[in-house]
């Protein structure tokens, strides 16, 4: 072989390299962009149901039940298709269910909780007013350090705003905030904006201190009833 030819070759390669290395490098960063917002700390992501195959999801990995319990829920919480996309589906028979990711977030930084839900069945008599019927579609929930904790939910019947605090004796503070209610969204994709921060020290009087741990539920054990709802796109967002 002609030497310059072979040594044209070899620079021809090692160019075509840099070349493809540059690209991927270049398509990274546009990934990551796309996952965590236009600037650095802007957005927090926190579903990755496009991760998890069809069917049951792994509560071995980032999603895990919470408290731990050894009971089997008669409807696992499972990755479904809805118009195009993986989300997840949680389906209860008179029970409890909740699942959740540890993470920790700054609320100061991240204050807006932004989230896609999609009710399909509510728990017939279901208000979040009355302990013995306190069940809901869907919850989202924010625990903070220091042992309390924000629920937004989808409530039968209570009015939207309304803002309920069960667990007032017990070590754990939380309040439950309705932000949807009745039957007239059933089957619909809707988009949820609340800023945590404010919430947090409007209803406890005091800033809020990290967020460590945010999870989805559904529960049906107060009524004994059903319930099932979908969840979509989950993050914490700067503004």
């Amino acid at each position: 072989m002609n030497p310059a030819r072979a040594g044209g070759r070899r620079i021809e390669i090692a160019v075509t390299a840099v070349v493809h290395r540059r690209a991927y490098r270049v398509w990274a960063l546009v990934a990551l962009v796309l996952t965590l917002g236009a600037g650095p700390g802007s957005t927090v992501r926190l579903d990755n149901w496009e991760a998890y195959p069809l069917g049951p999801l792994d509560l071995s990995a980032e999603w895990r039940r919470y408290p731990p319990g050894r009971s089997t829920f008669k409807q696992p919480p499972a990755i479904v298709q809805d118009e195009g996309r993986r989300v997840l589906q949680l389906a209860t028979l008179g029970e409890a269910m909740r699942i959740g990711r540890t993470l920790p977030i700054d609320p100061k930084a991240t204050p807006w909780l932004v989230w896609e839900w999609k009710a399909l069945v509510l728990p017939d008599g279901g208000d979040v007013r009355h302990a013995r019927r306190n069940d809901q579609a869907g919850r989202v929930m924010v625990v903070f350090e220091g042992m309390k904790g924000l629920q937004y939910v989808w409530d039968t019947t209570a009015p939207v705003g309304t803002e309920a605090r069960p667990d007032e004796l017990e070590l754990f503070q939380r309040v439950l905030v309705v932000v949807r209610s009745g039957p007239r969204e059933v089957g619909r994709w809707l988009r949820e904006r609340r800023n945590v921060f404010e919430d947090y020290r409007r209803l406890f009087d005091e800033a809020p201190p990290p967020i460590k741990l945010v999870g989805v539920e559904s529960h049906s054990n107060d009524t004994n009833t059903r319930t099932s709802v979908r969840f979509g796109r989950l993050h914490f967002d700067a503004r």
